[in-house]
């Protein structure tokens, strides 16, 4: 049985990512393949052309990034790579610049440094610009190392040199030279060709859904039993699929039966119990984004995403009340406390997006069925999903039909099996 549904987000949604971007939390992505493909013939004759016309955005950035900042942090490299790439999160190159700026604590940029970037700025489309920074990041970022320690040669005092050794003609020793093929016949090609068939994304993992769902209906099992006390083990097979260990001698086909007649969640969404595991009669789609890239909607999914941030303040330094102790080591030196005031950002789908997903049910056993239902009346009681929820994040409205009394047969079985299932977990 297949059950769609969809979602809308009540407040701002936020499901993390592994990857890193500095202070930047990210969503999680999925690679998509357009429907309909960029491509265009490029401005740039060729890879490293475009490459050098990069840079003559990049360096100037980060040459106009406060001297205090740099020299307070080992000369800002690793903070600025993150917060480039955190920058590549936009939906245009102009989008890109500010982000990028602002993150840099830029207020303006010199003149001569800006007329550069500008007519940069100017030979990229939006696409080109950020996919290059994106596909090119950790290159670009060496790139940066050599123009810092090439300009060094060429400074004057804290000053910037003013004329026209600032040019790419400064630094063309850094690229490689495209060696020249003298052939009659050869035909010169004038320019590359931009293309770009796929995008990244940002989605819900199914398995973080699952992860949720499992939380909701084990602890309404737990409510309508009574259990208050599970061992450690059990625990884990209950609320979080449980780990593969050692063989406990209890993987049997009878005792794994037995298990989800005590627990039939259990049969539903399965978990890992010694060695081997209870396959789950649910299966879970990624829930996906109605939007342009998903062929699903009309708006492109970077209007959907924007950019949100946080503080954490250290108190301690303003606390009047409370007297904060100074800790000492053992050769009697101030211990150095690691400082508790951070500035953080996140991406996050915006109020009102629209997510569509499905449920399979491999089952035609009415008592999961019934289970399923009760699952989805949890769900719907605790209308949330992803993170952040302790910061107004990840309140939706679900989209799903549920049968009246579905989940009756799962609640009746509950109750007339319920000193049975007490026994059978040790309460």
């Amino acid at each position: 049985m297949k059950i769609n549904y969809s979602f809308v987000a009540q407040t701002p949604l936020f499901t993390g990512s592994d990857e890193s971007s500095g202070i930047v939390r990210t969503l999680r992505r999925e690679k998509v393949f357009l429907k309909n493909p960029v491509s265009f013939e490029s401005n740039f004759k060729n890879d490293i052309e475009r490459r050098k016309t990069l840079m003559d955005i990049i360096f100037p950035i980060y040459s106009a990034i406060p001297i205090k900042l740099k020299s307070g942090n080992y000369g800002f490299y690793e903070a600025y790579s993150n917060k480039v790439k955190a920058a590549c999160v936009s939906k245009d190159k102009y989008q890109f610049l500010n982000k990028l700026v602002e993150s840099c604590s830029i207020v303006t940029i010199p003149e001569g440094l800006s007329v550069l970037i500008k007519s940069a700025m100017d030979k990229f489309s939006d696409d080109e610009l950020i996919e290059t920074v994106r596909s090119e990041h950790h290159y670009l970022m060496i790139l940066l190392r050599e123009y810092v320690s090439k300009m060094r040669e060429y400074k004057k005092g804290n000053g910037f040199v003013e004329d026209d050794r600032f040019e790419n003609t400064l630094f063309a020793d850094l690229f490689p030279k495209k060696e020249i093929i003298k052939e009659p016949q050869e035909v010169e090609i004038k320019s590359i060709k931009f293309e770009k068939k796929f995008d990244n994304v940002p989605y819900f993992g199914g398995n973080s859904i699952r992860g949720y769902l499992r939380r909701l209906i084990m602890n309404d099992f737990c409510k309508q039993i009574g259990i208050t006390k599970l061992n450690k083990s059990i625990y884990h097979q209950l609320f979080t699929g449980g780990n593969i260990t050692e063989s406990t001698g209890t993987e049997d086909i009878e005792h794994r039966e037995k298990y989800i007649n005590m627990c039939p969640p259990m049969g539903l969404l399965g978990s890992a119990i010694g060695n081997s595991t209870i396959e789950g009669d649910m299966k879970i789609m990624d829930a996906r984004l109605r939007c342009i890239e998903n062929n699903t909607g009309n708006c492109k999914f970077w209007e959907l995403v924007e950019l949100n941030f946080g503080t954490r303040h250290d108190d301690s330094k303003t606390e009047k009340d409370i007297e904060i102790k100074i800790e000492f080591d053992k050769k009697g030196k101030e211990k150095e406390v690691p400082t508790t005031q951070m500035y953080y950002q996140y991406e996050n789908f915006v109020t009102g997006s629209v997510f569509d997903s499905s449920f399979f049910l491999t089952t035609q056993n009415e008592l999961l069925i019934s289970v399923f239902w009760r699952m989805m009346r949890c769900w719907k009681e605790h209308n949330f999903i992803g993170g952040n929820s302790a910061r107004d994040a990840g309140m939706i409205d679900i989209n799903i039909e549920i049968p009246e009394n579905a989940d009756i047969l799962y609640l009746d079985y509950l109750q007339n099996h319920k000193s049975e299932i007490l026994k059978y977990f040790g309460n």
